[in-house]
């Protein structure tokens, strides 16, 4: 399978049918002038002549038709994105006949297009290509439309034919940047949700193990972990070092709410934060804590649930529900209840649109450990990132 190259500085235009080539305007000009003297005249030889320049403009427009025949093009499918991501936009592109090919290949993007040349496509043979791309926002984003270009053979009159490859990407939210030790120590510190710092019971969370020793302070850690004989006769900040415990497994529980009017500019960033928060929460969380499971509960008209190991994979496959969620008015959260996910033995945090929603209400009434979070809620560990459209 032979790979192409982008060419740049080729921008096709989406009109399917016949275009004209940069020459076609005079090739027409002489045929007739020539053909109107010879006419005119009487001579033969232009007459000739003008005949001849017809029959080769004729002829480019039928092999221009047949070298797009036969192409077909397939997307090779892509794992889920994060907003802002370049990604690689894969493309088989196949010829079906047994006649050599000789023309160019697209991916109209607008302003973006992807444009690669194929002098000689081997007939029944396939060739693949690829380009860079990047989507502002989370969704299922359409891809660009693909098509076979050819002016073969004077370029005189050229064919483009649509290639029948539609696809979609899936664009998770923005990824931001999350310390995870001080997400691991806001978990542990949040007790049962109640608004109170204070360290939950061992059955509701992990400690941070035992003390292996001291090192120098770092950006992130806490008030809590320093060791203030040690400091005071250092001359500097001087903090406890603890044993790696066992992986903490990580519940989130996602509240989309928005309002029931049309949503305001405020209620559409709130809902972007909280799914680009939680993302970042559960992609931290793997790189530092390696869990065995992670869960991700979306409370709205109904409970949905996905659960899955604690990978970087299964993060970007298994939370694709929050590249699809619209926020909604109608969040059902007494239906948590019955979420067996709940109730196993990890770290839970809710992530809401919403200071005290019913979803937190509804978890800390079922007597379990959580934290939370909404966008008025002060965290200095998380920075989110902004994506340029």
């Amino acid at each position: 399978m032979t790979p192409l190259s982008p060419v740049a500085g080729i921008v096709p235009t989406i009109r399917t049918g016949y275009r004209a080539g940069p020459a076609l305007v005079w090739w027409l000009l002489a045929a007739v002038l020539v053909g109107v003297v010879g006419w005119m005249k009487t001579i033969n030889v232009l007459l000739l002549v003008s005949y001849t320049l017809a029959a080769l403009l004729a002829i480019n427009a039928f092999l221009a038709h047949r070298m797009t025949r036969g192409i077909t093009a397939r997307r090779i499918p892509h794992a889920p994105a994060f907003a802002g991501e370049e990604v690689t936009l894969r493309v088989e592109f196949t010829n079906s006949d047994d006649l050599a090919k000789s023309l160019s290949l697209a991916e109209l993007a607008g302003p973006d297009d992807a444009v690669w040349y194929a002098p000689h496509f081997d007939g029944a043979s396939t060739i693949a290509a690829s380009t860079q791309a990047s989507f502002a926002t989370r969704g299922r984003h359409a891809l660009p439309p693909l098509v076979a270009r050819s002016g073969y053979p004077l370029g005189i009159l050229a064919f483009q034919r649509t290639l029948t490859a539609t696809g979609e990407q899936l664009v998770l939210p923005p990824l931001g940047t999350v310390n995870a030790r001080s997400l691991k120590r806001f978990l542990i510190r949040a007790g049962h949700g109640d608004d109170r710092s204070r360290r939950p019971p061992a059955r509701w969370m992990p400690s941070d193990g035992d003390v292996r020793g001291l090192r120098p302070h770092r950006p992130g850690d806490g008030v809590r972990d320093i060791h203030w004989k040690t400091s005071a006769r250092r001359g500097k900040w001087m903090v406890r070092e603890y044993d790696q415990t066992a992986p903490i497994d990580l519940t989130i529980v996602v509240d989309p709410w928005v309002p029931s009017s049309p949503a305001d500019l405020v209620s559409q960033q709130n809902l972007e934060w909280a799914m680009s928060f939680a993302l970042s929460a559960a992609w931290a969380w793997v790189h530092e804590e390696s869990p065995g499971t992670i869960a991700l509960v979306v409370c709205e008209q109904t409970i949905s649930v996905h659960s899955g190991p604690g990978t970087p994979l299964f993060i970007r496959e298994g939370f694709f529900k929050l590249a699809e969620i619209a926020g909604t008015s109608a969040v059902d959260a007494t239906a948590l209840h019955g979420v067996p996910a709940l109730r196993h033995k990890s770290a839970r945090l809710v992530v809401s649109t919403r200071p005290r929603g019913p979803v937190a209400g509804a978890i800390r009434a079922a007597g379990l450990s959580f934290a939370a979070v909404d966008p008025s809620t002060p965290i200095h560990w998380f920075a989110p990132r902004l994506v340029m459209s």
